[in-house]
């Protein structure tokens, strides 16, 4: 186990189940105080519970069972009242197990014949009275017939059975009725095909990918999203492609990869990512994109501190993506509503040209319509306030977030900068470059260097214009072909 991983500490959710992982939990897995989730079961760890995971306050569910796991369960974990889920049903733990909180009940530690759980004790409740529970052991032959935890059990069970199988039989049923658009798709990947938009002068198959991304091996990874990781793949000398490889462990993921595969199969921008082609089966799904060398706006925005700010750069980065927005929003049919717009998903060339990319979350508006119904979906923090609020999404949405990238990309700050921490809570870089622009402080807004590089009076347009893309109200926003007209009047001259 990496001890690495220790370093992320934004990270949330942790699954390495069944990777054939050995040693030790690694004790610095406390230091991943965002942690909810760690999922460490049927692999081959040793050695005891590390005590110091007690740390993680935000720790809801805790999966170790198969593993060669000794000594005892710390007893500090009764005070991680958010722990709902600790399955620790393995071989060689025993001790008795306090629990220190109601919210867990004695059912998560079932399963494990060397933990006596037939006496696990509560907190004293009521008037001078001690509250326990009796759980008879499963090797008693004394007990006639089940206990009325044992029923409860037994019924929960039973009920997320039955609703677990009615929902597989829907879906198949669904999937039945529902026209299968990608019937032809998986007939022709049965035999590992590659569905080819665009030539690039290289014959692309599924076995060329496969080993240029030395099947899909992590040296190759440049990137993870929210449906997989995408792969540097040198096709042939000097021909490379960047490979976005869906996770078919999760099943949302599938029409994600449908609405990129429809969207960006059928319309082109200069400033969209290319789709050249995909391979879609039961077993493996991936896209092919053209590769840009100079990663995203993120790592850009994030390393720019080594080199001098370049204000043509910057306006090019914005106008650029403006552009592609401007075009899903009005020259097509249907219009498109990116609603994942962020500095991840804006990708640049050698030569600091933008093209957005990520459609995963994309929805179709027709001609008529005003807004689309859907479940949030998103980066919090670029998220509009009314499609948090509503469900409803708008062409406004992605303005809304479109004024956050711009801020970032002016300053040094990102949406949620923790040295906005000392504002209070809902203060974000919106509200900060409100109240330089109220106090007339607009030089302190932007990046280090910007303010002597371009000229003053369009560097306060542009932080106006980025304000006004995120105002609360969405129908005060201007519409992305007014934003392009904005920027092409302060546009500077080439260099």
């Amino acid at each position: 186990m990496p001890v690495d991983l220790s370093r992320m500490k934004n990270l949330k959710y942790l699954s390495l189940a069944g990777n054939q992982l050995n040693g030790s939990i690694p004790s610095t897995f406390s230091q991943l105080t965002a942690l909810q989730c760690l999922e460490l079961s049927s692999n081959s760890f040793s050695g005891e519970i590390p005590q110091d995971l007690v740390n993680l306050g935000n720790l809801a569910v805790l999966l170790l069972a198969n593993n060669k796991l000794t000594g005892n369960i710390p007893t500090k974990f009764s005070n991680l009242t958010s722990l709902n889920n600790c399955y620790i049903s393995v071989d060689n733990l025993s001790r008795q197990f306090l629990l220190g909180s109601k919210k867990m009940t004695c059912s998560n530690f079932l399963g494990n014949r060397f933990l006596p759980v037939s006496r696990l004790a509560l907190p004293p409740s009521g008037e001078g009275t001690n509250e326990s529970v009796a759980y008879p052991a499963a090797s008693s032959s004394k007990n006639q017939g089940f206990s009325s935890i044992e029923l409860a059990s037994i019924v929960s069970v039973s009920a997320i059975v039955c609703i677990l199988l009615c929902l597989v039989i829907l879906f198949y049923y669904i999937r039945r009725k529902t026209p299968n658009t990608r019937a032809h798709v998986s007939e022709s990947s049965e035999r590992k095909e590659v569905v080819v938009f665009k030539d690039i002068g290289v014959p692309l198959t599924y076995k060329s990918i496969v080993e240029a991304t030395g099947n899909f091996n992590g040296v190759h990874c440049i990137g993870y999203g929210g449906f997989g990781a995408t792969y540097k793949a040198e096709v042939a000398p000097g021909t490379i492609v960047a490979v976005k490889r869906l996770t078919l462990e999760r099943y949302q993921g599938i029409p994600q990869f449908d609405a990129e595969v429809g969207i960006l199969g059928r319309i082109k921008h200069p400033n969209l990512i290319t789709l050249i082609g995909y391979h879609a089966s039961e077993a493996e799904m991936f896209l092919i994109y053209n590769f840009l060398s100079r990663g995203n706006l993120e790592q850009y925005i994030q390393k720019r501190s080594e080199r001098a700010v370049d204000w043509r750069v910057l306006h090019k980065i914005a106008l650029n993506v403006a552009n592609a927005l401007a075009f899903l929003h009005d020259q097509c049919n249907p219009r498109v509503l990116h609603r994942d717009i962020k500095p991840s998903n804006i990708l640049l060339d050698d030569e600091y040209n933008a093209y957005l990319s990520d459609f995963g979350l994309s929805r179709l508006l027709g001609i008529s319509e005003t807004h689309v119904t859907t479940s949030v979906a998103g980066t919090y923090g670029y998220v509009a306030p009314e499609y948090a609020l509503t469900c409803r999404v708008s062409e406004k949405a992605d303005v809304y977030s479109y004024g956050v990238v711009l801020l970032e990309l002016l300053s040094d700050k990102k949406c949620l900068d923790p040295s906005f921490s000392s504002y209070g809570n809902g203060f974000t870089i919106i509200s900060w470059a409100i109240m330089l622009l109220e106090s007339s402080r607009e030089k302190e807004f932007f990046t280090s260097g910007l303010w002597e590089a371009a000229p003053q009076n369009h560097l306060v347009e542009i932080l106006k214009l980025a304000v006004g893309c995120t105002a609360e109200v969405k129908t005060t926003r201007p519409l992305m072909r007014q934003v392009v007209q904005i920027l092409r009047r302060s546009r500077p001259p080439p260099g």
